[in-house]
Parts: structure tokens; C-alpha cells; sequence
């Protein structure tokens, strides 16, 4: 388009310049000045007359077009639309409209009102709306509801702008859209809004929410109790900043946590909190996940644990009293046993010594219980302390099972020590582990079936020693696996929380973790249970560690 015009003024231009040229050429023409004048005239007239009918031309299809095309939205359009004159008759309506209004295609909408397709009152609140854009010329939004002529009830928000000509307002143009779904469902977040709402309020905790930087975005009526204030005048201020600056590393390395492994994390503090005086709290914090599963915010709960924890105490203390008085007897009968068994009192028979023999394996294993309990007890007081030492490991695991096979024989199981070690030696607590390890066959041997082996193998890992015992034994679940090296348990794994086991798969879970290594537990559906821990041929303390890292 742009070539043909520049093609017309070329050859405009190109006529003046020779009309120019034949009259500086032809000084003696017998054309006057006025008729030059008169005729360059003439020529840009004709030139403005081609342009301007080219210009209609063009505007011409340019209208048709948008004509077209604002007549195609209006047929095809997914929402309600409609025209109204001055007098708020309708005018015209798309498609969509006319079934949400039940009418046929013979039946017209011309010059018909409101007052014919909606009831009185509805009809009103749209003949209030529509004179407000009549009067004021402006853009207007409301909500109306209309009976469907199968019953159901359908809300539409309508949006009114005014239709004019050059200086007056000639009459409406609406649409409606279909907001039925979206209201009931705002309707339904609305109510489980105010349930978590009441919820969280009711819980007796401190619950508050807070986004990944650390800033505030709800808290729970407990929460505004602690503080004395709404915590809307906390919203956006780092609350962790705020109320636990003594330990702020710590909680941004636990958010840190939280946001990337996406799982929730259990930590008991002692701190004063909203208290001039120090409490225990129990702090749980989970991830906030959106619909694309990514962490938006964490939820923290806070519970004040005093009351356990002063229950927790009195609890050991009973215990370590118990054991404590347990102890003495149970030395006295091994003492008195073994100078019956040397013969300081005179001989025994083969059957008198096999039965003080087994009295004596008893009282051991009364012994060891006893003393798991204690270690179990004393752990939760004072942190593992490793005195680490090279000491033969097959060696120590062999003595072990020497020492506890008078356990293994009443259930007429056989243990079986299977060495792949090519270096048996290691660094480490050679009492921690020695018990760890006679944990691991007391838990096979009671919990094994009668009259099966329990393998015990010794292995190489690059760095690591590795020790499993296999026995035969009931199919353990994974979710049971999970919890099975935890103190207090009330489900079924409680048949693993005896004195003489439960509370040493905690206590050798303790043991492993403080050597760096780790303990874990297999069961398979043919009834094979394996128990085992994977540790560092040297020790290595934390603060090596470090020193290495940093080299």
C-alpha cells in the first residue's frame, strides 16, 4: 500500500517538475503567470481528490472489517452480552443470552425489559445499576442471581459501560458472566478458612505461620495471649528475630531444613519465652506447600514441655534407684554361685553343676539388663563420650557371642560368625561397641524363631567395617522398621521395647551415631530379619573432622 502511494506522488511531482521545466524552457509562451498558477492548481487538486478517494476506499474496509469483527465477538462470545436504548429497552443480545433467558429463535428480545425475563426485585436492582450509567456516564460492576428453568440458581457478575454517540449517552451495553462455580467455591474456601481458623485458635499450643524469609503471617490466639498484642501488628517483621535472638542461627538453620528436605522436624528447647524465668519447649515445624508442591511458608507449633520433663526425671530416677537396688543381690548370687562352681565348698555332681550353671547365665543376663537399662537412663542425661582405642574386631564380635550363647541354647539356635575382613583391626570405644554388638544377637536371639541359625557377618566397606546379624523371625513392617530404634513406642512395636532389647536398640543406635556410622533394620516377607550398623574403621572426632574439611 505504501509503494502505490508513493508510486501516485511520484508522478504528481514529476508533472510539476516538467510543467517547470517547458515554462523556464519556453520563456516567449503565450501562457500567462495567472493560467501557470491556475494549472499547478489543478494539479495538487486532483492529486488531494485521488488521495482522499483512495482514503475512503481504505477506511471503507477498515470499518467492514471491525464491524466484522465486533459483530463475530458479539455472536461468539463465551459470556452474556446485550444492548439497551435510553429508555432501558433491550436492543439486541448474543446467543448465550437468549438461552440463559429461555427464548426461542422466533421469540425477539427487541424492546422488551428487565421486568419480562426477571423477577420484580431482580429487575429493580438492574434498573438502579443501568440508570447509574445512564446519569454518570461511568463503568459499573454488580452481582444478580437468576432461576434456571431446570431449578438451579446461577450467580452473574455484570459488568454496564455506556454506549454514546458524539456528546450524548444513547443507551448500555452489558455483560454478564457465569460466576456460579467461582462463588462456591470462594464459599467453600471461606468455610475451611474459618474451621483451620477455629482449629488452630482452640489448639492448646502456640501455632503461628511465617514465610521463607522468616516473617510473620498468622499467629493463633495463644499466640496474641504470649505477646499481649493482635498478631496483625507483627504481620511482616522477622518474629524469629524478634523473640528468639539468642538462638537465631540455629532456627534459620532448622528453616533452612524444613524448606529443603520439605519434611518436618521435632526439636525441644530450653529458652524464656514470653517468661522471665527458663522453660522446656517442644517445637515442631512444618513445610506450607502449594498446588506445584513448593514450600511457601512453615507452620510452628510450640508446646511447653516442663510438666514432661519434670515426669521424665522423677521417671529415671525411680528406675536408676531400681536397677541401682537390683544390682547388688544379683552380684551377691554370681559371687555366691561361682565359689560354688570352683569347689571352695566342696564338689559338685554333673546335674548340680549344669543347674547353678544356668542359675549363672540368668543371673548374667539379669546383669546385662540391668545395666542396659542404666546406660539407657544415664544417655538421656549425658551425651555419649567416645574413648576410642584399636582394639581386633572379629575377636570382640566372637567373645560377644561366646558370652551370649547361653541364650542362643535354650532356644536350641546356633550362631554363626562368617568374616570377610581383610584387616581386623579398628579405632573406637571398645566398651561402647562391645555392647552395641551383644544388643544386636540379644534382640536375634529373642526375637528368632527356635532351632535357626543366626549368621553373623563382618564386611569391608572402602572406610568402614560393617556388622549384620541374619536371623529367622516375623516380618517386621517398613512403617514399624521406622520406629523400631526409638525409646517410647504404644503400637506394636512395644514387643521390642523390653528392658533387655528395645531400650538396647535405642541405646546401640546412640552408641553408632556418636562413632559417625549408622544402624539400620531389614525385614523380608520370607521372614528374614536382619539388624546391623556400618561405622568408621577410625574414629574420628568432630573436630578432626573439621580440620580435615578445612585442609
Amino acid at each position: 500500500m505504501l509503494g502505490k502511494k508513493l508510486h501516485r506522488k511520484m508522478f504528481f511531482y514529476t508533472i510539476f517538475l516538467m510543467f517547470i521545466v517547458w515554462m523556464l524552457a519556453e520563456p516567449d509562451t503565450a501562457l500567462s503567470y495567472r493560467d501557470a498558477c491556475f494549472f499547478v492548481l489543478m494539479l495538487f487538486l486532483a492529486q488531494a481528490w485521488i488521495e482522499k478517494k483512495y482514503l475512503y476506499s481504505k477506511l471503507s474496509v477498515k470499518y467492514k472489517n471491525q464491524a466484522d469483527l465486533l459483530n463475530n465477538l458479539f455472536l461468539n462470545c463465551p459470556d452474556l452480552v446485550y444492548r439497551k436504548d435510553a429508555n432501558l429497552r433491550y436492543k439486541d443480545c448474543n446467543p448465550i443470552m437468549r438461552t440463559m433467558l429461555n427464548l426461542d429463535k422466533k421469540e425477539s428480545i427487541f424492546n422488551k425489559t428487565d421486568y419480562d425475563f426477571y423477577p420484580r426485585k431482580t429487575a429493580k436492582i438492574i434498573r438502579y445499576y443501568d440508570r447509574q450509567v445512564l446519569e454518570s456516564g461511568r463503568i459499573v460492576s454488580y452481582k444478580i442471581e437468576k432461576n434456571q428453568p431446570n431449578g438451579e440458581n446461577k450467580i452473574y457478575e455484570t459488568l454496564l459501560a455506556p454506549v454514546t454517540d458524539k456528546t450524548h449517552i444513547t443507551g448500555v451495553i452489558g455483560i454478564l458472566r457465569d460466576t456460579t462455580q467461582f462463588e462456591a467455591l470462594k464459599e467453600k474456601l471461606f468455610i475451611q478458612n474459618a474451621q483451620l481458623e477455629s482449629i488452630l485458635n482452640n489448639m492448646p499450643y502456640i501455632v503461628y505461620m511465617k514465610d521463607c524469609e522468616g516473617k510473620l503471617i498468622f499467629g493463633n490466639k495463644n499466640l496474641e495471649k504470649q505477646i499481649g498484642q493482635p498478631y496483625g501488628k507483627l504481620l511482616g517483621i522477622n518474629f524469629s528475630e524478634k523473640y528468639f535472638s539468642e538462638f537465631i542461627e540455629e532456627v534459620k538453620k532448622e528453616d533452612k531444613q524444613v524448606i529443603e528436605t520439605k519434611e518436618n522436624i521435632v526439636i525441644e528447647r530450653q529458652l524464656n519465652f514470653f517468661s522471665e524465668t527458663k522453660g522446656w519447649y517442644q517445637i515442631g515445624k512444618s513445610p506450607i506447600l502449594d498446588h506445584k508442591n513448593n514450600v511457601v511458608g512453615i507452620i510452628v507449633m510450640i508446646k511447653n514441655i516442663d510438666n514432661e520433663k519434670a515426669l521424665e526425671a522423677q521417671k529415671r530416677n525411680l528406675v536408676s534407684t531400681i536397677t541401682h537396688d537390683l544390682k547388688t543381690p544379683t552380684n551377691a548370687q554370681l559371687g555366691a554361685m561361682n565359689i560354688l562352681l570352683d569347689g571352695s565348698l566342696g564338689e559338685l555332681n554333673k546335674e548340680q553343676k549344669e543347674m547353678i550353671e544356668l542359675s549363672k547365665n540368668s543371673n548374667i543376663y539379669m546383669k546385662n539388663m540391668i545395666s542396659t537399662i542404666l546406660s539407657a537412663y544415664k544417655s538421656e542425661d549425658e551425651p555419649n563420650t567416645v574413648i576410642p582405642s584399636v582394639f581386633n574386631f572379629y575377636e570382640l564380635v566372637h567373645l560377644t557371642s561366646k558370652e551370649i550363647a547361653n541364650l542362643a541354647i535354650t532356644k536350641q539356635q546356633n550362631i554363626v560368625i562368617i568374616s570377610q575382613l581383610l584387616n581386623e583391626e579398628i579405632q573406637a570405644d571398645k566398651l561402647q561397641i562391645k555392647r552395641a554388638v551383644m544388643n544386636l544377637l540379644g534382640n536375634a536371639i529373642t526375637y528368632g524363631f527356635d532351632k535357626t541359625d543366626i549368621v553373623v557377618n563382618l564386611q569391608e566397606e572402602k572406610n568402614d567395617i560393617v556388622f549384620n546379624v541374619v536371623n529367622k523371625g516375623y516380618h517386621i513392617t517398613d512403617e514399624k522398621i521406622r520406629e523400631i530404634f526409638e525409646k517410647y513406642k504404644t503400637n506394636e512395636n512395644a514387643r521390642f521395647n523390653k528392658a533387655s532389647t528395645g531400650l538396647g536398640l535405642y541405646l546401640s543406635k546412640k552408641i553408632i551415631k556418636s562413632h559417625n556410622g549408622e544402624i539400620y533394620a531389614r525385614s523380608d516377607t520370607n521372614n528374614t530379619c536382619t539388624f546391623g550398623f556400618k561405622i568408621p574403621r577410625i574414629f574420628e572426632t568432630e573436630e578432626s573432622r573439621i580440620k580435615e574439611i578445612i585442609n
